[in-house]
């Protein structure tokens, strides 16, 4: 008998704390389970969201000089590349009209790109400047060969002077290329045009060189009759 109650007594005592500890393993995995679930949920909106923006069309600029025009079709070219774009009924040719486009107009095409596409649906077309490249510049230097003129032989090139030369020779006031003597010592500034020849000269400094009488100083004697024809001069 006294068995028999201490077996009733464990139940009762044990029984409520191990539905407690049911309970509470229950619960916790519901709550894995939804958080699961609410991770999934957030997943495949952003997949969807991605998704939907890599089948959006992107907004899209593109500059370039005109190579060609076929109907609504018009291929631009800049530094080597290619673009196509395509103008429609909507198009917006700021200040200007389709009719109005040629060949070589320099422009700026803004639209959009669709995905898995190449050509750019224009919604605004303009035209605008050609972007000119950086001006090229290079140091000539050497000894004066020839004269004739404004042009002047140096180093195998002929350098052309024209008003907007800054030109100089060193110890000769308002100089020019009359001043100049053959194998005077020349340095020069010249810009270069596209095709790298000569397009104008910037700057030239000449230092006289033996042939040329800047180059030689006074001697005594000429110096002593110098200062005697300003004291007479004085004098009188």
């Amino acid at each position: 008998m006294k068995k028999l109650i201490f077996i009733l007594l464990a139940i009762v005592l044990f029984l409520p704390g191990s539905l407690a500890a049911q309970e509470d393993d229950s619960l916790t995995e519901k709550i894995k389970e939804r958080l699961q679930e609410t991770a999934e949920e957030g997943l495949d909106s952003i997949k969807d969201e991605l998704i939907n923006q890599s089948n959006s069309p992107r907004k899209k600029a593109f500059i370039g000089k005109i190579k060609s025009i076929e109907d609504s079709l018009i291929t631009l070219e800049y530094k080597d590349q290619t673009k196509q774009i395509e103008v429609n009924d909507d198009t917006d040719y700021s200040k200007t009209s389709f009719e109005d486009l040629e060949v070589d107009d320099f422009t700026i095409a803004m639209g959009f790109l669709y995905p898995d596409e190449e050509i750019l649906q224009t919604h605004r077309l303009s035209f605008i400047t050609d972007p000119q490249p950086p001006v090229s510049r290079q140091l000539i230097t050497g000894k004066v060969k020839e004269v004739d003129g404004n042009q002047i032989a140096v180093d195998g090139k002929t350098l052309t002077i024209t008003s907007k030369t800054d030109f100089s020779i060193k110890d000769i006031d308002e100089a020019d290329t009359e001043d100049l003597e053959l194998e005077d010592n020349l340095f020069a500034i010249v810009t270069l045009d596209k095709n790298g020849d000569i397009d104008l000269v910037k700057t030239v400094l000449v230092l006289p060189g033996k042939n040329n009488p800047a180059s030689q100083e006074p001697t005594n004697a000429e110096a002593t009759e110098s200062a005697e024809a300003t004291e007479s001069a004085e004098e009188e």
